[in-house]
């Protein structure tokens, strides 16, 4: 059995040997390069960049070449150029019996059957209500909701893969635990046995250390699937399939932890303030939350720009007017200055402005709703931060105790002072003890993180 477990422990090494080590920061970079949510996120800020640029051509002229085709048929056209005799009147309004020939085509615009038209037009908006300016506002508003729509999808991968990272490092610790506990049941298994042959062991001692001989192997196989489990999810995330985490010195985060856990009742409240201050500044979430209520307001003041007159200039130059397409004709232009004052719409404007009105009201109310939910949220993890770190030092603690119970158990079984059972329950405690600690260690680290989440930060 042993030499089994020694070979198990080998080939474990040799895998993670030959795996590529990647610490978290690297892990973080790798799923930013490769994450697909984030992608469509960077497409949506582009997105926003060119419709904030569509908003501004609003205030800028438009130019148009127009150029039109007229060809009226032939009996129109022999109608129109048929020559009529128009009598000649004198001064006073009495034919004089003359007549005189007219048509159509001889006018001196000229008439043609086949007619090109060619023009240049330049449009300019001067004042439309305010709605120009006003959108040209919501786009620049949009497209910054998209950079923090980006900034919360880094956030947010980050998150995962931190968790992801911990959770096989949690794991992997975890696993040597079993390990550990795997191979100090074997051998005293093996001792109880040959005891057993020499009649100083009872048959219950050999069934007992079975039974958990039997727990630590089916424990062992459930952390073995789980690491397979949490390390393929871990490798989807960052795009490598050939990578472990690095590990981590979870005594690197002791100062910290003596930090948090000796802290008074007054300096929790003060540090969680400055902490809900800094959620407040710099969250994705609240300055989301903050934007949506600017472009309802935009969207408001849009509606009610409706009650507003509107400006337009147009500039119309045409090249030619002719029977042939030579941009050779004759030319005139015009200047139009177009005022617009909406006077009654059968109530349409103030039915948008009144929608408008309780749109913003509403959304008021669900973001502030949001809101406090978010901080709350945020205080609480940060409450959680600071139970957490304790209850790493009470963990530090019992396993101290353990570790000394063990000792002082195994010298007393060892004398024959105590019972087997009593050497099994101390195996347990203390198995349990290192196990409480590590998860402690761990559910410390990614609290931590989770508090960087809600305050918008993303490195380590």
């Amino acid at each position: 059995m042993k030499k089994l477990i020694l070979l198990l422990l080998t080939l474990l090494m040799f895998s993670a040997m030959s795996a590529i080590e990647v610490d978290l920061d690297e892990s973080i970079k790798l799923a930013r390069e490769n994450n697909k949510d984030i992608q469509a996120e960077e497409y949506s800020v582009k997105s926003a960049k060119w419709g904030k640029f569509d908003a501004l051509s609003n205030f800028l002229p438009r130019a148009s070449f127009n150029s039109t085709i007229v060809r009226i048929d032939d009996d129109t056209y022999d109608e129109a150029t048929q020559v009529m005799q128009v009598p000649v009147l004198s001064p006073m309004g009495i034919p004089t019996g003359d007549f005189i020939p007219f048509s159509s085509s001889a006018m001196g615009t000229g008439f043609h059957q086949t007619s090109y038209t060619n023009s240049i037009t330049v449009q300019q908006p001067i004042f439309n209500g305010g709605k120009i300016i006003l959108g040209y506002q919501l786009a620049s508003l949009a497209k910054q909701q998209a950079e923090i729509s980006l900034e919360n999808k880094e956030l947010d991968i980050t998150y995962t893969v931190a968790s992801t990272y911990f959770g096989y490092l949690k794991f992997k610790d975890i696993h040597i635990l079993t390990q550990k506990s795997l191979a100090s049941s074997v051998s005293h298994l093996e001792k109880v046995e040959k005891n057993f042959e020499v009649g100083t062991a009872k048959k219950s001692d050999i069934l007992q250390w079975k039974v958990k001989l039997n727990n630590d192997k089916t424990s062992n196989f459930e952390i073995e699937n789980g690491l397979e489990e949490i390390v393929s999810f871990w490798q989807n995330l960052i795009g490598s399939e050939e990578s472990i985490p690095t590990k981590i010195q979870l005594e690197m985060y002791d100062v910290e932890i003596n930090d948090l856990a000796a802290m008074k009742a007054v300096e929790i409240t003060n540090a969680k303030q400055k902490f809900l201050k800094k959620v407040e500044l710099a969250s994705p979430t609240l300055n989301s939350i903050d934007l949506i209520n600017k472009m309802m307001k935009k969207s408001y003041w849009m509606a009610k720009g409706n009650f507003l007159p509107s400006v337009n200039m147009q500039f119309d130059y045409q090249i030619e007017s002719d029977d042939e397409f030579d941009l050779s004709g004759e030319d005139n232009w015009n200047l139009v200055a177009a005022v617009s004052v909406p006077l009654f719409t059968s109530g349409s404007n103030f039915s948008k402005v009144k929608q408008a009105k309780y749109e913003l009201l509403k959304t008021k109310k669900q973001t502030e709703y949001v809101r406090d939910n978010y901080l709350i949220a945020a205080e609480n993890v940060y409450n959680k931060l600071i139970t957490n770190a304790r209850i790493v030092q009470d963990n530090k603690i019992a396993l101290e105790f353990a570790k000394e119970n063990h000792k002082l158990i195994n010298q007393l079984f060892e004398q024959g002072m105590i019972t087997n059972s009593e050497l099994l329950d101390a195996e347990i405690m203390l198995f349990g003890s290192e196990m409480n600690l590590i998860s402690s260690y761990y559910d410390y680290v990614l609290t931590k993180f989770e508090t960087k989440k809600y305050k918008g930060e993303m490195e380590e």
